[in-house]
């Protein structure tokens, strides 16, 4: 017999599942707003070594990476039997009150890194790569003076968008929709 979405008793499995990622990237959500509180609590007078600019451009990349992830519950792939991964998504939707408009529904934000290593493959052999080359960034917008600017990986402060191999993601919805089911997401 196939049921129609989730039987009752395995929702807490699926919260389980949803509860892992949003728990991973509340910890970068942490440390993100640790390092946006010492900033602004200095006015921009603090030292930005390459270690911390790693750090912070890793706890980015692990929200990002776990909202992709966090997505897939929700709006999964329209493969398999019987429609299962729909029904499952839909009902899912439902219980934590999950609507078409959420930030982590973008398929773009999935497919650049779910599918890094072939985005980084066409990144760097679709055109030559010319000008500025930075591999990682944290600071102002980049004012390129018609340089062109390669960057593999970028936080830009003062608009809250972090940017990977040139497609750029607004922070604060993401971390918004992910604050938001965690606190919702409490199924045991």
């Amino acid at each position: 017999m196939i049921f129609e979405g989730i039987q009752p008793p395995y929702v807490a499995f699926y919260g389980q599942a949803i509860r892992f990622h949003c728990e991973a990237a509340m910890e970068s959500i942490d440390f993100i707003h640790s390092f946006a509180s010492m900033t602004n609590k200095k006015n921009g007078e603090y030292e930005l070594t390459g270690e911390l600019t790693d750090q912070i451009l890793n706890h980015l990349h692990n929200v990002f990476l776990h909202a992709a992830s966090i997505s897939r519950y929700f709006w999964p792939t329209t493969k398999g039997e019987n429609k299962i991964h729909q029904k499952r998504a839909s009902q899912l939707r439902s219980i934590f009150n999950i609507d078409g408009n959420n930030p982590l529904k973008s398929r773009k934000l999935r497919n650049c890194l779910e599918h890094f290593d072939e985005n980084l493959d066409k990144y760097l052999n679709e055109k030559p790569v010319v000008g500025f080359i930075i591999p990682s960034y944290v600071g102002g917008e980049i004012e390129s003076d018609g340089v062109p600017v390669h960057l593999f990986r970028a936080f830009y402060i003062d608009t809250a968008i972090f940017e990977v191999l040139g497609e750029r993601f607004d922070v604060q919805p993401i971390v918004n929709a992910i604050c938001d089911l965690h606190s919702g997401v409490d199924v045991r």
